[in-house]
Order: C-alpha cells, then structure tokens, then sequence
C-alpha cells in the first residue's frame, strides 16, 4: 500500500479551521459571558498540589496568595533571565517529544496497523484522563481557592452559590469545546462535500457485497478524508492545549526560579506520552512520519504564546485560563470520543488484539493518573 500523504493544498483547510477555532476561542468567553475570570490564581497553580487538595485543607492559601504576589514581582534586573529560563523551558518541552518521536517506528501501512491502533487506543486513553483528570479538576480547583481565601468579605451561603456558579461555567465549557469541535468539523465536511462516515453493519454488508471499483473508490476517498479532518481537529485541539502549558510555566517562573523548574518537569512528563499519542492520529489521519513530525512541531507556536502572554501580563493569562481548561478539554473529548476510538472498532476483532488495545487504552488513562499524583 502507498502511503498516503495530507496534499499541499490541504494546508489552506488546516489554516482555516485554526482560524475558525481561534476566533470561536477568543469570542465565546464574550457572548458567553464569561465570569470566572476575576481568579486570582497563576497558571501555574493547576499543576500544584494544592489544586487538588480539598477545601478544608487550604485554610492558608490567602497567607501563600499574598506571598505569591509578592514573589510575582520580578526585580528588573532579574527580568531578562526570567524571559531567558521560562523560553527555553517552553522550548525544551515542545522539542524533547519531538526528538523522541524520531525514534518510532511507524507509519500507514498494512503491516502497522496493529501497531497503529494500539497507539491511537493508547492516544485515546490519554486525551481522555487528561480532560478528566487534569484539565477539568484544575479548571474548577482554582476558583475554590479563591472562595475560601476572601470568605471572610462574604457569607458562606453567597461563597456556595458562587462556587455553584462557577462549577456550572466549567461545565458550559467543556460542552462549548465539544460543540465547537462538531461544529468545525461539520462546517469542513460541508466545504469538501462530504456526507459523513457510518460504522454500521449494514453499511459494511453492502460495501463486502459490492465489487464495483468506482463505488469502492469513492468510500475510501471518503474515509480518507473523514480521517484527515480528525487530524487536523487534533492539531487545534493540541494548540490550545499548549497554549495552556506555556501560561503555566510563564507564570511559574514569575514565581520563582525553583518552581518553574518543576513545573516545566512536571509537564514534560505530561506531554512526551500527549504527543505520542497525537502522533499516532496523524499518521492515521494520512501523514507520513517526517510531516507528522513537523506538524506537531508547528503546535509548539501554542505554547510560545501562551508563555510570551503570561510574561507579558500575567493578569490577562489568568483570565484565559480560566475559560481555556475546560474548552480544551471538551475538544480532547471530542477528539477521542468521536474520531479516535471508532477507528478502533474497525479493521481486526482478534481477542488477542482486542485486549491489547484495550490495555493500551488503559495505560493512557494510567499514565495520567500517575502524574496527577506526582504534581
């Protein structure tokens, strides 16, 4: 089988549907009226330990906010070293992944797909835990904070209301980020004519059943191009996934110089297995591995911005964060919902490589769960 490659001219859809994303990601907070933007949070907090602590145990953050303030004022003679380290760690995590990805083995063929499948059930198991064991706890652990520390201005029943109000904003977010996904997704079937892909039983009898060439023709170009679009949603998705990682280690190294360290470990180690998994999807999406590579290095632009953000004004970093979690993390369960894991129900039924996919998912899930327990 030729392996098959997303055409230069598909370059100009790619464009377009960041475009798309990117102006629905920065209007939606508008015409949403967003409203947990006021906390007083760094980006760098959710990936501490304090983010997923209860609120009971967090009775001296209002002590630590207003240390923190107070570290987050850079000497101006420090600021070029600040700018120096917090570059050089948001490039550090963009390039090591990539470095690794050099050394799989792997691409579209026939005899890779077994290999291949177990990396998009393993990409899959990733996306998933981290929406839900990262992006969402963390979206909804910060605002808590801020209730607690200044619940002595309010009283405890207009403090629950709030936190109500807010945990019902994260949730409005995860459901825009899913919408939106279906929505661009939608929007460039319509563009490319498409009419949608099926997995049902009766599509597949009457494509076994039907030995006509032009008819098998225009199903795979069809699901070639269903596939492709999954790439490129992953790619979006992924960018402002990054973005997110550059405001933390910004803002971390606001901080100080030690906790910027950790935290730019601590989301290497998060995203050497994001960005494998998000290799597998390209390569299934049509790319081949060198371009696979190369697109994945262009969503390193996400984490450059993010960081730049937040070193220019960390108060407006604060207030994207606090809407960008949840929304990344409903496109991350679009993505591994609706487009990763069907591609799982195709091709082999084996028992053997069932359960290999299925572990594969689960090690996903389980490399999450070990590093939310690390931070």
């Amino acid at each position: 089988m030729d392996r098959q490659e997303i055409p230069g001219k598909s370059y100009k859809r790619l464009i377009a549907i960041c475009l798309i994303v990117i102006v629905l990601f920065f209007t939606l907070p508008t015409l949403c009226g967003a409203h947990d933007g006021h906390s007083h949070e760094n980006p760098s907090f959710k990936y501490s330990r304090e983010a997923n602590e209860a609120p009971g145990h967090q009775h001296h953050h209002h002590d630590h906010h207003d240390h923190h303030h107070e570290e987050a004022t850079v000497p101006v003679g420090s600021t070029m070293d600040v700018w120096i380290n917090s570059l050089s760690s948001t490039l550090l995590i963009s390039a090591a992944p990539f470095l690794i990805l050099y050394f799989i083995p792997l691409d579209n063929t026939d005899a890779m797909q077994p290999r291949l499948k177990m990396l998009l059930a393993f990409a899959s198991g990733g996306l998933l835990g981290d929406a839900f064991l990262h992006l969402i706890p963390h979206a909804t652990a910060g605002h808590g904070d801020h209730g607690h520390g200044h619940s002595h201005g309010h009283t405890h029943d207009h403090a629950h209301e709030e936190g109500h109000t807010h945990d019902m904003s994260v949730g409005l977010w995860v459901l825009a980020g899913i919408i939106t996904f279906l929505a661009v997704e939608k929007a460039v079937r319509m563009m490319k004519g498409g009419h949608g892909h099926s997995h049902s039983t009766k599509e597949t009898e009457k494509l076994v059943k039907d030995k006509k060439t032009s008819t098998k023709g225009k199903v795979e170009k069809q699901k070639k191009e269903d596939i492709q679009i999954a790439g490129y949603l992953n790619l979006a998705a992924d960018f402002t996934h990054n973005f997110t990682d550059g405001l933390a280690i910004g803002a971390s190294y606001l901080a100080g110089n030690g906790i910027g360290i950790v935290t730019t470990i601590t989301i290497l180690l998060h995203e050497v297995p994001h960005e494998i998994g998000d290799f597998a999807i390209l390569v299934k999406s049509g790319c081949s591995k060198k371009r696979a590579m190369m697109l994945q290095l262009v969503t390193a632009l996400g984490a450059l911005t993010g960081n730049v953000l937040a070193l220019l004004g960390s108060g407006s970093g604060d207030a994207a964060a606090s809407w960008v979690l949840p929304f990344t993390a409903g496109g991350f369960i679009y993505i591994a919902t609706v487009s990763v894991i069907p591609e799982l129900l195709e091709g082999s039924t084996k028992l053997g490589q069932s359960l290999r996919e299925i572990s594969a998912l689960l090690a996903g899930v389980g490399l999450m769960v070990i590093i939310a327990n690390f931070e």
